[in-house]
Parts: C-alpha cells; structure tokens; sequence
C-alpha cells in the first residue's frame, strides 16, 4: 500500500506535470488576462516573411535553418508583457523581435532582443541589438530557456531563466508585430509564448 507521503507526492508530481503542459495557460494567467500567441499545433496567428523557414514540430515553432527568414505574429502590439521558451544548442543565433514592421529589416523597424551569447559588437543574449547591453549570461544549450520580456511605453524589462538581464529604457518604436528570427544553418524551436496587453 501507498503511505499517505507518496500518495501526497504523486499528486504534487502530477501538478507540476500539469503546470507545465506547454502552449497552455493555467487558471491564474486566464484570469488575470494572458493570450496565448501559439496554440501547439498550427500556424494559425502567424505569417512567415523571405521564406517558409518555420513550421510546428512537436509542439514548437521550429525554424529548420535552410535559409534566412522570420516569423510574425499577424497582429501588431503596444505595451505588453511577454513570456516565451526557445530551445537550440550553446551557440545558436536566433532573436526575437519587439515592435517590428512587416515590411524591411524587422532589426530596424523595431527591436531585436538577441539570442546569441556570441555577437561581435557585444549585444549578447539578452541584450536589444544596437540600443542596449545585458548582463552576461549563457544559453542552455539544448535545453528549453525562458525569455520573460515586458515593454511598457519606453521601460524594457527582460529576464532569463530567473536572471534580470536588461533594465532599460528607448522609445524608438512604440509599437509592431512580435517575430522570430530564423539564420542559415541554424536550428531553434519556439513554444509557450504567451502575453498580457498592458494598458
């Protein structure tokens, strides 16, 4: 017979398994007004820009690497807050990108928050490319990282994996889609992005 202390850990097992069920939302983000930007099995809510270098695998937006591309949302956002997950080995380059028009270099039209701890100009992970540095910081290689990011009028907050990265403040764009770089030969994955509308 089970003692009531592993009956007790089953269960606390078994809610941590179900709070982290990717691409879905618990009770409390439904309630305090969270979206889900991605739903696990579709690309419904997204359009590619170059090439169709993304596609859903296994529950994530993975960008294949065969040629330069991105991905966006097909709606435009303000002030948000924005929590997400990517996966790719030590060395991948990738980006998400705030803010960003459709059309031209979303880098320009918006912002790039880097993902990639090896940039020549020293914009690491974390950092928004050409506007601010983070703190130093490393992927885990092969492994799901979180991106916590909030941008609220000229404030951007981002947070890896529990680490403040960057505080700080620009008021270049006010406002765009919210997208994922896909580089040539390199593989990424997406999943659980959610956000909350700021007002």
């Amino acid at each position: 017979m089970f003692s009531k202390t592993c009956i007790l850990t089953l269960i606390c097992i078994s809610a941590s398994w179900a709070a982290e069920k990717p691409n879905t939302l618990t009770k409390k983000e439904s309630a305090q007004g969270w979206k889900l930007l991605f739903d696990g099995s579709s690309m419904n809510g997204w359009e590619s820009h170059w090439a169709d270098s993304f596609h859903v695998k296994d529950g994530a937006l993975a960008c294949d690497g065969s040629v330069m591309s991105w991905l966006s949302t097909k709606d435009s956002f303000s002030n948000y807050d924005l929590k997400l997950e990517f996966r790719g080995n030590a060395k991948v380059n990738s980006g998400v990108f705030l803010r960003s028009e459709k059309e031209g270099q979303p880098h320009i039209t918006g912002y790039e928050l880097q993902i990639w701890d090896y940039q020549p100009a020293k914009y690491n992970t974390g950092s928004l490319v050409g506007t601010a540095f983070a703190e130093p910081t490393k992927i885990l290689g092969d492994q799901w990282n979180k991106y916590e990011i909030t941008a609220d009028g000229d404030h951007f907050l981002v947070v890896l994996n529990g680490k403040k990265l960057l505080d700080t403040h620009d008021s270049k764009h006010a406002s765009g889609v919210i997208g994922f770089q896909c580089q040539k030969e390199q593989q990424i994955e997406f999943r659980n992005i959610r956000i909350l509308p700021r007002k």
